[in-house]
């Protein structure tokens, strides 16, 4: 896989995040780090997560007043050997980092989440609208487990090409289908999830959660990956943010490969690495248009055959938010009981 001399620092935590220097909220910015020496980057180097609200975003790369970027500059410094310009802060050197280690989730824990669906917003959500039958098939096809951190909460697991346990998300949902945002947004990964409770009941973390907590780039994955496996190549991928429209648009159109990026910010290029060669179509929530057409341009250039659907936005004009599945469900009046009566 390709990599960028400037990335962003991977995710490993609400403090792998900063305060953002333009909406000054915290845990929200990430930074860019020299992936050649691991060095930070300057702090006005970074991007913040809220893309509506604030939409901070300065890169390495952007071009200057002075005609170059500070990337470029860097570069001409270390090839001409020059001193660094006034204003530029002096990055001290250090060794390269070492390979990323692959950690992964044990299968114990993802196979004790696979049951208590009665328990599960998400699959009487799904079984009240497609029957007990694809209810059940999707909950295993797309590994959806269930989770006690929040009541009737569930758990989307990311499974890579390989079949391993990558990461997990936790998820509460209402009785319509929308993520719980009050008092608080109820989603966490499940290693923060259980990290935090294992904390507050004074037990001793397992030493793979400990070493999982310290590893980085274990959640950069898109959500349905796993099905890159078996899926005929001529099939074309479409993503959705988040995996209940994943999911719930997989039965209104099976002709495409379904994934979820679990965040309007995650459609990076490292992500998308396993789809090249594939054609993809981009389903962005309401509002989130705009930005993923920019992504989407920017992502062509790097060879990836990539459009994106405005369907949404002209379907759902001023309901900032709503995501297909929202869009889907509202129209269709739901599952009838007729389906389950059996003929005599």
């Amino acid at each position: 896989m390709k990599r960028y001399r400037y990335e962003f620092v991977p995710y490993t935590g609400r403090k792998s995040h900063g305060i953002c220097p333009g909406c000054e909220r915290p845990h929200c910015y990430s930074r860019y780090v020299d992936t050649h020496t691991g060095e930070l980057q300057p702090e006005r180097y970074g991007k913040c997560n809220h893309k509506v609200s604030c939409n901070y975003f300065v890169s390495p790369y952007h071009i200057g007043a002075s005609g170059i970027s500070f990337a470029t500059q860097l570069y001409l410094e270390r090839k001409l050997g020059k001193s660094r310009s006034p204003g530029i802060p002096s990055i001290p050197r250090h060794v390269r980092p070492a390979p990323i280690k692959t950690v992964c989730i044990p299968q114990s824990v993802y196979q004790q989440s696979m049951r208590r669906y009665e328990d599960n917003a998400f699959a009487k959500l799904l079984q009240q609208h497609f029957g007990c039958d694809t209810e059940q098939e999707l909950l295993r096809k797309f590994h959806v487990g269930t989770s006690r951190y929040w009541p009737d909460a569930c758990v989307f697991w990311l499974i890579d090409e390989r079949g391993r346990v990558r990461a997990g998300q936790v998820v509460q949902f209402d009785e319509s289908g929308r993520t719980v945002k009050a008092p608080e947004r109820r989603t966490r990964w499940v290693h923060t999830a259980m990290t935090h409770r294992l904390r507050n009941s004074k037990s001793a973390l397992p030493d793979w959660l400990i070493e999982y907590n310290s590893s980085k780039g274990n959640c950069a994955h898109l959500y349905g990956l796993f099905q890159l496996a078996t899926a005929p190549a001529s099939y074309p991928i479409a993503i959705v943010e988040s995996p209940k429209a994943m999911i719930i648009a997989s039965v209104y159109f099976p002709q495409f490969i379904w994934m979820a990026t679990l965040g309007l910010g995650n459609l990076t290029a490292e992500r998308l690495e396993p789809l090249r060669g594939r054609r993809i179509v981009l389903w962005p929530d309401v509002g989130g248009y705009n930005h993923w057409q920019a992504k989407a341009a920017a992502l062509s250039k790097l060879g990836f055959t990539i459009q994106v659907s405005d369907l949404l936005e002209k379907k759902a004009v001023d309901e900032q938010g709503l995501d297909l599945a929202d869009v889907l469900l509202r129209e269709w009046v739901g599952y009838p009981p007729s389906w389950d009566e059996k003929e005599l």
